[in-house]
């Protein structure tokens, strides 16, 4: 039989798809078409054991015609041997899958060794970095607070540790040192925090248990009762004295009353900008970002809280903030009017602070300026507002999940008489002069 030669390989056209091509001892070819073009493809066919079996020799152009033929004379040498190519070839491609799989296997261990290392070597305060940078950099404050808290009283003593061998002796061992300074409800909200970041810590495989699982705060700064503050009529009236000696800012003052008769957060008002606040259709819009729900409030001022912003005016009207800080840049400190009064409210003055104790210490005991906003509540519900258009004003969200789905109504107009009562009231009360006869509504009152 004639052997094939280049040029008639090179010779084949689309008329000559699927011929058949012999070469002799065994080897032919098939003309067919791919996306390369026409290809020859090449097999051997030989018989072993009385069995005919066929084995691929390669394809031209892709291998030359005399590649094609050493294959076939190499595969023709093994079956002249009693050695079947075909079987040869797959335990060599099993041997080459084995091969891999090995690799494969020594690269999980090496990456195990790797991160194993990794993880002995990763620090309790390198890892609580990167737990600030992708989580608590997500909260309302950038997480500020918690790390402040972190940084103060954990830190110190843990930060240069592995985290793998933090345990709950080390962490337990530092709140209880926080509790034993008297600030139970820090070590609360610490404990809180490391929790969470224990928790992200697990998820990522840094740490295989969660040191502080089954604590609850009740073991730690122990069980926190809900404040229930509240200013008596008679404490307001007697809080509008007290001012006088006080020597508070005036625009910390004025803060007061505006808190009071607005029933906002010190936050909200600390971050207001005057923009937020519309004096001639007397409505201050809370954007989203200032709330804590994370939803804009309108507050519907009464002609009270009306006057207090108005009174602000002078003082920072100048500023694109109701509050500025000193370089007007920004707001206050968030903290600043809550300070400003506790310094007031206690008995002992602290190092480098108002020296003015007590000064607005009121017969009911001390109060915060959250619990203004529980008074401004307490009282719209002693002049008559329902306790839903309360919630309301308070702009907070509803727990009934079906309520909040289907019913959409704002009770708006209901919202704006709950203000103007409420104002009407606190302005009564404001002007009172002693030979006045008010009859005050809430003649009894809740401690702390």
């Amino acid at each position: 039989m004639a052997k094939l030669s280049v040029k008639e390989l090179e010779a084949l056209t689309l008329e000559n798809l699927g011929r058949r091509l012999f070469d002799g001892d065994g080897l032919y070819g098939r003309v067919m078409k791919q996306k390369t073009g026409l290809v020859v493809v090449f097999e051997y066919r030989f018989k072993l054991f009385g069995v005919q079996r066929s084995s691929s020799c390669g394809k031209w152009p892709a291998q030359s015609l005399k590649e094609i033929r050493k294959l076939r004379n190499a595969k023709q040498e093994l079956v002249n041997t009693g050695q079947d190519p075909i079987e040869l070839n797959k335990a060599a491609r099993l041997e080459t899958k084995l091969k891999q799989a090995n690799a494969i296997e020594e690269q999980k261990a090496e990456l195990a060794r790797l991160a194993t290392e990794a993880a002995t070597k990763r620090t309790f305060n390198e890892a609580i970095s990167q737990w600030e940078k992708r989580e608590l950099s997500k909260r309302k404050d950038k997480g500020e607070e918690s790390m402040r808290a972190i940084t103060k009283d954990i830190i110190p003593t843990l930060g240069d540790i592995a985290l793998v061998d933090i345990t709950r002796a080390l962490l337990m061992n530092r709140l209880d040192e926080v509790v034993e300074r008297g600030a139970g409800v820090m070590a609360n909200h610490l404990f809180g925090d490391l929790k969470q970041f224990f928790n992200y810590a697990i998820a990522r495989e840094w740490v295989e248990t969660h040191p502080l699982a089954g604590i609850t705060k009740e073991k730690v700064g122990g069980r926190q009762n809900e404040r229930d503050r509240y200013l008596s009529e008679a404490e307001i009236k007697e809080l509008k004295q007290k001012l006088t000696d006080a020597k508070l800012l005036k625009t910390t003052e004025l803060s007061i009353w505006i808190m009071l008769s607005t029933c906002c957060r010190v936050g909200e008002l600390s971050q207001a900008r005057w923009e937020h606040i519309n004096l001639k259709s007397a409505e201050w819009t809370i954007p989203a970002g200032n709330s804590k729900n994370a939803k804009e409030h309108t507050v519907f001022l009464s002609d009270f809280a009306l006057e207090q912003f108005e009174a602000l005016l002078p003082y920072s009207g100048q500023s694109e903030w109701c509050y500025p800080s000193r370089d007007g840049s920004t707001h206050i400190n968030l903290k600043s009017i809550a300070k400003q009064i506790k310094d007031r409210t206690r008995t002992t003055p602290l190092k480098g602070r108002s020296k003015d104790c007590a000064t607005l210490l009121l017969s009911g005991g001390a109060w915060t300026p959250h619990d203004l906003r529980r008074t401004g509540a307490t009282l719209m519900g002693e002049l008559g507002v329902m306790g839903e258009v309360i919630e309301r004003c308070l702009n907070h969200v509803e727990q009934n999940k079906l309520k909040r789905i289907y019913q959409r109504h704002e009770l708006k107009a209901e919202q704006k008489e709950a203000w103007r009562i409420l104002g009407q009231r606190l302005n009564l009360l404001y002007h009172y002069q002693e030979d006045e006869n008010i009859v005050l509504l809430n003649s009894t009152k809740t401690q702390a």
